[in-house]
């Protein structure tokens, strides 16, 4: 079986596929990647089925070499992997043998998403690759470590494939459906009008937090309910928190609306300090607008 090995780790590197579902009653979130629709593009550019594992990348530079020959595709916000040459994300790269691959990024590249063609062949765990590190659930429940060999499965794609690129989905405005409290919220038209929020230090895995203008909801408390990645809950301060792949399960917070699954990624990736506004559509808008990117990344 064909190998790939970690030169460098980059700040933090997981195995991830696209999740582990049917477990949150046990409080297991999904886990997967915090932008999805950049780790499918990934797949879908090298051959593999959307839900094979890859990489999910926090802190460039990430190094690697590969046993044998294979296509890779990283995916991300501004993003290139440097081999003979340099090559834009978002395109598929054949890549030599016993040679080291670099993945840059700049200072926006939040998360970046490498795929190999044969996927990353460790045996699920729950039914998934997926690394969900708060719980040390996964096949490989830690972050990549220089010297980690990782085997891959048999490839669909070969060179001549390389080349082929998909455009990057990355726009300040969100898409969002109305949430099931979003009528506890005075500003609530304002929100769904496409009111300007910043982005907060204080995100990760779990979720991105903004900041200004606050958002006050009126009713008192609620019961707890289940969750998902995209939910926009509110916390008592007011400051809107997109919940992202790590989330928890359930949450007691009013929830005002959630993030279309087309636009998550533009969430998960928008640095500190920028400004995203939402903008409500209906359901159905939403699934359109899912079923566009992936005709269009399936080619």
């Amino acid at each position: 079986m064909s190998t790939l090995r970690v030169a460098a780790a980059g700040v933090r590197s997981t195995v991830q596929d696209q999740g582990r579902f049917g477990h949150l009653r046990t409080a297991i979130p999904p886990a997967g990647p915090a932008d999805p629709l950049a780790f499918e593009a990934a797949q879908l550019l090298v051959g593999n089925d959307p839900a094979a594992a890859g990489i999910e990348i926090v802190g460039l530079p990430f190094r690697f070499v590969l046993e044998a020959p294979r296509l890779v595709a990283v995916t991300g916000r501004e993003v290139s992997v440097r081999t003979r040459g340099r090559v834009a994300g978002w395109t598929a790269v054949f890549a030599r043998a016993e040679e080291e691959i670099v993945v840059e990024g700049s200072a926006l590249s939040r998360y970046a998403y490498l795929a190999v063609s044969g996927g990353i062949a460790l045996d699920p765990v729950l039914g998934s690759r997926a690394s969900y590190l708060p719980a040390l659930v996964g096949p490989l429940a830690r972050p990549l470590a220089p010297g980690d060999t990782l085997p891959l499965g048999p490839p669909r794609y070969g060179a001549d494939q390389a080349g082929r690129a998909i455009l990057a989905p990355y726009d300040p405005s969100v898409q969002v459906v109305r949430g099931p409290h979003a009528d506890r919220f005075a500003g609530a038209a304002e929100f769904f009008g496409g009111q300007a929020f910043r982005v907060s230090e204080r995100s990760d895995r779990m979720g991105v937090r903004l900041e200004w203008p606050p958002l006050a909801a009126t009713g008192g408390e609620i019961l707890s309910i289940g969750v998902l990645a995209g939910a926009i809950q509110v916390p008592h301060g007011g400051d809107p928190i997109v919940l992202l792949a790590d989330h928890q399960t359930t949450g007691g917070y009013p929830v005002i609306a959630t993030v279309i699954r087309a636009d998550l990624g533009r969430v998960a990736q928008a640095a500190p300090g920028e400004e995203l506004r939402f903008y409500g559509v209906e359901r159905e808008s939403a699934v359109e607008r899912l079923r566009d990117w992936r005709r269009i990344a399936s080619g």
